[in-house]
């Protein structure tokens, strides 16, 4: 067989650029030759990137015998690689963003996808709906426990990524300065541009992360938190149902902005009053389902049976 090519996105900071990384550094470590292709072959700085091949689209010439793995989103490349030989795959770890891919395409086999892996349970059962005749396959996220792990003391401070959701993010704090006058024994941290270390080290450190999640295929921000020993609060942005219970943290419904302060002071008295314990600890239990181990397995699953 040929190479296994990820084509990944570098512009922006994103989890999924570091699910494709592993996933490639997986297939190498069991034997496969699979490689990290971006527009121009340079390696992110946001992370820490482990030692894969990585070529610049432009040097690469694609045989048959080679499989591509493409995003759900990447509409110019999804139409680039449809006129060349090598056999596609999508790897959709957002269901929210395939339609930018698939512009007005309404079956993906036509620009040659042979089959489809997703990163959550939500992402997959949208489209056992969506694209009902292709193949799919889950390959959940992991967590990094080595990176991702609390602190034995706690700082009271709210950790927040307003990237996605600046002004309900602006909203929810005037609301709960307003409402919650103990708000005030907590101080914030703010998580824009932030390396993958820097945003370990800020949950670890903070008692409550505050989830401003939007249109999301999974959530992994908030599952990493409560790896952190967070007190999780806020937003699912859709992904999160996978994970989110009564149980282990205090949430809200998408956009409901009022009712997400409202959670925030309950949970801020709840670590405050020494109440937080028992959903910081069923967190922590959610978390701990997304193993390194589990995604080793079901990824090499999916490689075994596409390849045969």
């Amino acid at each position: 067989m040929g190479r296994i090519y990820y084509l990944v996105d570098q512009r922006r900071i994103a989890g999924g650029i570091k699910v494709a990384y592993r996933h490639v550094a997986t297939l190498r470590r069991n034997g496969l030759d699979a490689v990290i292709v971006h527009r121009v072959a340079e390696r992110p700085d946001w992370f820490a990137v482990p030692d894969i091949p990585i070529a610049g689209f432009s040097e690469l010439t694609f045989e048959a015998a080679d499989v591509v793995v493409m995003p759900e989103d990447a509409r110019h490349t999804l139409r680039t690689m449809a006129g060349l030989p090598p056999r596609k795959v999508m790897f959709c770890q957002n269901h929210f963003y395939l339609a930018s891919g698939l512009v007005e395409t309404r079956d993906p086999r036509r620009l040659g996808i042979e089959a489809v892996m997703t990163s959550g349970d939500e992402i997959t059962r949208f489209l056992r709906w969506r694209l009902p005749d292709l193949p799919l396959s889950t390959v959940h996220l992991a967590i990094d426990p080595d990176l991702y792990r609390p602190l034995p003391e706690k700082r009271l401070q709210v950790a927040a990524v307003p990237r996605k959701r600046p002004f309900e993010y602006r909203f929810i704090r005037d609301l709960i300065n307003f409402g919650y006058p103990a708000s005030d024994r907590f101080g914030w941290v703010e998580l824009t541009d932030a390396s993958e270390a820097e945003v370990a080290q800020a949950m670890a450190d903070s008692a409550v992360f505050l989830s401003l999640a939007r249109l999301e295929g999974v959530g992994l921000t908030g599952l990493e938190a409560m790896a952190c020993g967070c007190a999780v609060t806020g937003f699912l942005g859709g992904g999160g149902r996978e994970f989110a219970t009564a149980e282990n943290g205090w949430w809200a419904a998408d956009d409901d902005c009022v009712t997400a302060g409202r959670q925030l002071a309950a949970c801020l008295r709840a670590v405050l009053e020494g109440t937080a314990a028992s959903r910081v600890a069923a967190g922590q239990a959610t978390a701990a389902r997304y193993t390194l181990e589990r995604e080793e397995s079901e990824l090499l699953a999916f490689w075994r049976g596409f390849l045969g």
